[in-house]
């Protein structure tokens, strides 16, 4: 309709009782709104009706700036009475994106589960003292990091226009992974006669807290800190677990954490190679702080740092052992994840403080 076009209605009916008119008849034209009509799916493979496979041609197109500053679905009409604006501050395509994310956020919803009953916790056996202590205090620590990257994650999803959808339903899916995380572990270290252990230094959750752009957080979290913590999964269903309720919270954990490192390296390729030189600059600004960060946590975590050691090895030379190949394994993920984001090189230029608590743990 033209602005000055006002809705057709035919003439008002005859009235049915004296002084009262019947209702003018509708106006359907909403009915034919000039959005793309795809063709009609008539075959669903095994895996179900994916966002891949409904979002197709301009609803699948996910622009560079997205133009609504409100809730327009991606392919709709706008109303020309969109009212006031939503709270978004990300528009650009490129502060987000990540090509796999509808991808992941399918694989998120398939390979759920719940803490409370897919754990074998009447499997628990007791442990000594020592090394019950020790398993608690790397669980409390687990559940720390997760909680605080579930939080500053959860306040960043409303900044995201909807024009981005499918990143915003997988990074739905990565808070409810962290909450899972932060419950698991807590649970783990109440279960077995222990408790809680004693709280990180808490520099990594501050640098988390203060990132300024979206991209900076997705470095910290789902490059840097979900890399160490990946390695730590996979070292702790090896060498940590007593039980198989820890090899499995280890396992269901590190699958979850693979997809939250997909995320983080995709979207760190496409903000490096769309973004041009100044975007790396950024990326280099922010690895450094990050990499310092991290290592004066690692460097003043005395309790974990012991605990790593008395759940690692039966002697202090094993468990000394044990907690260098852990550091060796986290810097060794952390470095293929930047080589695999098309930011390669990275090993030679490792700030010395993160260089030296990997070297001497």
């Amino acid at each position: 309709m033209a602005d000055n076009e006002t809705p057709t209605q035919e003439k008002p009916a005859a009235p049915q009782i004296p002084g009262i008119f019947a209702p003018p008849a509708p106006d359907l034209r909403w009915m034919k709104a000039p959005t793309e009509r795809p063709p009609r799916i008539r075959e669903i493979p095994p895996e179900g009706l994916t966002l891949r496979m409904v979002d197709y041609g301009s609803y699948g197109q996910a622009p560079d700036h997205w133009p609504y500053e409100n809730d327009t679905p991606r392919g709709a009409v706008p109303s020309k009475e969109m009212g006031l604006p939503a709270p978004y501050t990300i528009y650009d395509k490129l502060e987000v994106w990540a090509e796999n994310s509808a991808d992941l956020y399918e694989s998120a919803i398939r390979e759920r589960w719940k803490p409370s009953t897919d754990i074998p916790w009447g499997s628990i056996e007791p442990l000594p003292d020592h090394i019950e202590a020790s398993i608690d205090q790397i669980m409390s620590n687990i559940s720390e990091q997760s909680y605080n990257s579930c939080q500053v994650l959860s306040g960043w999803m409303k900044e995201i226009s909807y024009g981005y959808h499918e990143v915003k339903l997988y990074l739905a899916t990565q808070v409810f992974d962290q909450a899972r995380h932060t419950e698991v572990f807590r649970k783990r270290a109440l279960a077995n006669g222990g408790g809680l252990g004693v709280q990180s230094p808490g520099f990594f959750n501050r640098t988390v807290y203060g990132a300024f752009k979206f991209s900076e957080f997705a470095l910290y979290v789902n490059i840097m800190r979900t890399s160490f913590l990946l390695a730590l999964c996979e070292f702790g269903e090896q060498k940590i677990a007593r039980s198989q309720v820890d090899r499995q919270l280890f396992e269901l954990t590190a699958k979850d954490l693979r997809r939250h490192l997909a995320y983080g390296v995709e979207h760190l390729r496409h903000y490096v190679l769309q973004g041009g030189e100044q975007k790396r600059r950024n990326v280099r600004t922010w690895l450094d702080r990050a990499e310092v960060m991290m290592a004066v946590d690692l460097k003043r975590d005395k309790p974990l740092r012991e605990a790593l050691i008395l759940a690692t090895g039966d002697t202090l030379a094993a468990g000394k052992a044990g907690l260098k190949e852990l550091r060796e394994a986290q810097l060794r993920r952390y470095i293929q994840a930047l080589d695999s984001a098309a930011f390669r090189g990275r090993e030679e230029h490792i700030v010395p403080t993160l260089r030296e608590v990997i070297d001497t743990p």
